[in-house]
Parts: structure tokens; sequence; C-alpha cells
């Protein structure tokens, strides 16, 4: 066992519309006691795009890449996968992008459907498929991920029109039946100022997503939104009024019938985006654009000339907010809790601030080594899964071999 990171630092600052609430301040750490992955193994190759614990207490994991869902013991040991490459019954077209349980049904979604297991993990019970163009958007939508009473969540998983996509400043998150008509708007997603335009080409202008903008890779895949994994609930951070006095933002939990369970203003300090947080943010996207990132052999072929040219019109044109984003990812505890990722700090160390279910800020973690991906500005540890009890999380080494690790989480106080 290994404490995961070196500074588990821990001070905190409870807002003032959570004043006089009593909060331990003894910091919560992470012990890692399960590693899956090697330099050696193909167990994982890729992303974590989902995972769950099923209920017979195995993990089910889906990445990107990988046509299949492979289950693992909860001390690590592979036991098999559930479906292979293809378009029919039980197959997986590309790969699985979500994985879940509702009662005794398994689900698995991948980018066209969604498929049903409860008596044979080989034919499913139910295929659901489904496409909703959404040109004001410019998406289509497919079944997403499977909720509690049995609807859906659609998912955007094919971007018919860049522009329209990137420059939307809100986008629906609909319910929708098994059969593909659209129930109800479980919230509204906010993404404003979320593209950067640049010059791919002479006379060819291109659009990518703002470093504090970005995605997450996992679960809903929806900014600032998450699902709770028993599929009950929405959890978001749904208004950021930067100009309030104070400034705040608001927690809402909303469940999948409409009902409001939570809905709290959080108060905080705005934190200017500095000229060095700029310049950094600016070389890092301009390396990005070119495929500084990715293996050489996987980058589109492009002369040294046109690689500059691309870099520097991608560098002028980075821009960035006065004040940097007060929450840049969301992940719904297993328990009700809230895990909400804060700013982006010059020494690239997480600071996650976790909530109970009334809202109430319980503790902070701050995570200082590892990274989730090749991308810099993405999170130290990808969190799947977390509760007040243990977190998953995937990681990357220095080759880009992928991790997905287990940690128990101490919450002892000392007073």
């Amino acid at each position: 066992m290994r404490i995961l990171t070196s500074l588990l630092a821990l001070l905190f600052c409870v807002p003032a519309a959570l004043r006089g609430q009593t909060t331990c301040l003894t910091p919560w750490s992470l012990e890692e006691v399960l590693r899956i992955g090697s330099r050696e193994s193909r167990d994982l190759i890729g992303n974590i795009n989902d995972l769950a614990v099923g209920p017979d207490s195995v993990l089910y994991v889906a990445q990107a890449m990988v046509p299949a869902v492979k289950v693992f013991s909860l001390d690590g040991q592979f036991l098999r996968e559930i479906g292979r490459a293809g378009q029919g019954p039980g197959d997986i077209s590309g790969a699985a992008s979500g994985v879940g349980w509702i009662g005794d049904t398994l689900w698995i979604a991948d980018r066209r459907r969604i498929q049903l297991f409860t008596t044979s993990e080989r034919v499913p019970d139910e295929v659901i498929q489904f496409t909703m163009p959404r040109p004001e958007e410019g998406t289509r939508l497919t079944p997403g991920r499977m909720l509690a009473d049995g609807t859906l969540v659609a998912g955007r998983r094919s971007i018919t029109d860049w522009r329209a996509w990137l420059t939307a400043t809100s986008l629906p998150l609909r319910r929708v039946s098994r059969s593909g008509e659209v129930i109800d708007t479980l919230a509204i997603v906010d993404w404003s100022s979320n593209a950067v335009e640049y010059e791919a080409d002479p006379g060819r202008p291109w659009l990518a997503i703002h470093p504090l903008k970005d995605l997450p890779t996992q679960g809903l895949n929806e900014y600032l939104t998450a699902l709770r994994p028993d599929g009950s609930a929405v959890v978001q951070v749904a208004k950021v009024n930067e100009d309030g006095t104070p400034p705040s933002f608001d927690i809402l939990v909303i469940s999948i019938g409409g009902d409001t369970l939570l809905h709290r203003a959080v108060e905080y300090e705005p934190r200017e985006v500095t000229s060095a947080m700029e310049s950094r943010l600016a070389d890092e996207f301009a390396a990005m654009v070119v495929g500084d990132h990715i293996s050489p052999s996987l980058r589109v072929p492009m002369s040294e000339t046109a690689r500059s040219r691309r870099r520097s019109a991608a560098r002028s044109a980075f821009w960035v907010p006065e004040y940097h984003p007060p929450v840049r990812e969301v992940v719904a505890g297993a328990d009700g809790t809230i895990w909400l990722l804060r700013e982006m700090r010059g020494d690239r160390v997480d600071v996650w601030e976790i909530y109970g279910s009334d809202g109430t800020l319980e503790g902070t973690v701050e995570i200082g080594d590892g990274r989730s991906s090749l991308v810099p500005w993405d999170p130290r540890l990808a969190i799947a899964l977390a509760s007040r009890q243990e977190v998953w999380g995937a990681t990357y080494d220095d080759l880009g071999v992928p991790y997905l690790h287990r940690y128990l989480v101490d919450r002892t106080c000392v007073r």
C-alpha cells in the first residue's frame, strides 16, 4: 500500500452559506489498496469510459477502443469479457461507452445502442436502438445511459456540426423512452464560451474545446453534470454567479422524476487567470492542435512548416476568461456525496471538495501526483466511482500504460 498523494493538504474553506455547521479539519487521505494493469499485461489498454460494481461484487469495466466489457474480481483478478466486436445481438460496436446495473439487469452501451442482459451475458434480453437528429445543437442523440425507472438519458454520441455544437451556450439533457420518444428535460447543461477558433490550414478555420471547458471522458460525459451510479438523480453545478455579492455557484440535485432534491448556493472567491497560466495553457493548447500529445505514428501527416504555422495560429487565437470556472468536474458519489473538482492551479494540484447529500461541505482532498490522460490540463486522477469509503480512478504512466486504482478513504478526525 502507498499513499496516493504527497500533498494531502486540507484547509477547509466553508462557504458563508454553509457556516455554522461543524466540519472536521483533519485531512482526508487516499490509501491505494489495489492497482489493475501493468506494462506486461493487456488487461487494460485504453481510457476507462465507465465502470460499475455489480450485485455479484465484481467490477465491470468499459474502455475506449475495446469492444467488450472486462470483468475483474475486487482483488484485481481478471475473470472474463462480455461482448465482442460486431453489430449483432451481444456484440459491441466500436467500444463500450457505458456499463451499469439496474436491479438484476446488466446494461452495456456502445456508440449506437444499449443492450440489456438478465439471463445470459451472451444473449441480450433487449436491444435499445434509435437515432434522433438535433441539427440545432449539431448532434445526433442515441441511447446514452439507463435510469433507475427503466427509461434512458439520451447520449450525444455523434457530432454532425462542430460549429453548432461548440458554439451552443446550453444543451438540454433529455430523458427518453426505450423507443426514443422524448419524455422530458432533466437539466440544462450550461456550456458558454467553450470554443477556440484557429486556422487549421490557410483560409480554413477550425474549432476546438477550450481547456478550461473540456468535457469529462467518463460516465454521463456532460459538462459539470453527473448521474448517480444507480441512475436515480442528476447532480449538477447549475449556475455560476460570478458577479454576485458574494460570488457563488449552485449545486443542484434533481431526481429523474423531476423533483429538486437539493439546491444549495456555495460562495467562493473568484481566482484570476494569471498571465503565467494563460501562457502555459496557450502553449499546451497549441501542442494539442498539432498532435504533440499523441504517438507520431498516429498523427496526420504534416510538414514541419505546416506544423509550425498551425501551432502559431492556435496559440495566437487562444483566449482565457478573466477568472477560472470555480468547478471543473462533478462526480456523483455512490453514497449520495457530491465530489467537485475546483479551479485549476498553477502547481497542478487538484483540489476536490466533498459535499454531503444536504450540501454540507464534509472534506477536501488534494491530489498532486499522477495523470489521467496525455493532455496536461486533465485531472491527475480520473475518478470513476467515489464514496466516503472508497475511490476508484484511472491514471496513465509515463509510457502511456493505463491503470485502474482502488483507494480507501481515511476520514479520521483528530480534535
